[in-house]
């Protein structure tokens, strides 16, 4: 617990830095990073997030059709989850499995080889020069492939259910369930996962040692503690939406 709770703080700190250096920021490798994480990404998420969306749809048509025996809740209410929770919180794994590796794995490469170390010798800083333009970046992509994977999802399950279940896109097609207090927690949710996962990388690659070793166990560190934030930034943002919707109501 200790241990988690100095790894919280630690991250805490390098968001901090990362802050207080936001205007000194190199946005030329701000958009680099941005390519990196975002175009880079967005076919995986795209195919990810279709086969995901294909399936939900054709499990949910078989039970709505084996209880109730109506079909034309099934856009709605879908889009409702991907909308959420589905999309967002899919997407935030899938780049923390993609992005968060990589961000480890080159930081982690510059630590072991003491780049890091020269580079604050030089009076240069790392949070800086190597994780404000990630974190930058991260802000920037995560809210289009948030949408990207939410709308590949969606239009795959409507091509599943039309084929599967002769469910016509009228019937499918709707937003009467999404407010916009949906919105705004899939919105706050991208957000937030687009900066928690470079900056917990960031925190996972700084820290390593040991050689290629080191930059191994920083990557699969990056991994775990990336897919961890998520979930666990998940849970709260969900509930925070949840009190908002009992004020609402």
């Amino acid at each position: 617990m200790s241990a988690l709770l100095a790894e919280i703080g630690a991250t805490a700190l390098l968001l901090g830095a990362c802050v207080r250096a936001a205007r000194d920021i190199d946005w030329r490798e701000a958009v680099r990073q941005c390519f990196v994480l975002g175009n880079r990404s967005l076919f995986f998420i795209v195919v990810v997030m279709s086969f995901t969306g294909g399936i939900l749809v054709i499990q949910a048509s078989l039970q709505a059709r084996r209880l109730i025996g109506d079909l034309t809740l099934i856009g709605p209410t879908f889009l409702q989850l991907l909308v959420r929770e589905f999309g967002p919180t899919i997407v935030g794994m899938m780049v923390a499995a993609r992005s968060g590796a990589g961000v480890a794995a080159e930081l982690a490469a510059m630590r072991t080889s003491e780049q890091v170390d020269a580079m604050r010798m030089s009076g240069a800083e790392p949070e800086l020069a190597l994780v404000a333009p990630r974190l930058a970046a991260g802000l920037v992509a995560a809210l289009p492939l948030g949408i990207f994977g939410i709308v590949a999802a969606y239009v795959a399950g409507g091509v599943a259910a039309n084929i599967a279940f002769g469910l016509s896109w009228q019937s499918y097609a709707s937003a009467r369930f999404v407010g916009g207090v949906d919105v705004a927690v899939a919105v706050m949710k991208c957000l937030v996962f687009g900066a928690a996962i470079p900056l917990v990388a960031s925190r996972a690659g700084l820290a390593a040692h040991g050689g290629a070793a080191g930059v191994g166990r920083a990557t699969t560190r990056a991994v775990i503690a990336c897919s961890l934030a998520v979930l666990a930034l998940d849970v709260l943002l969900g509930g925070l939406g949840f009190g908002i919707d009992e004020l609402c109501a």
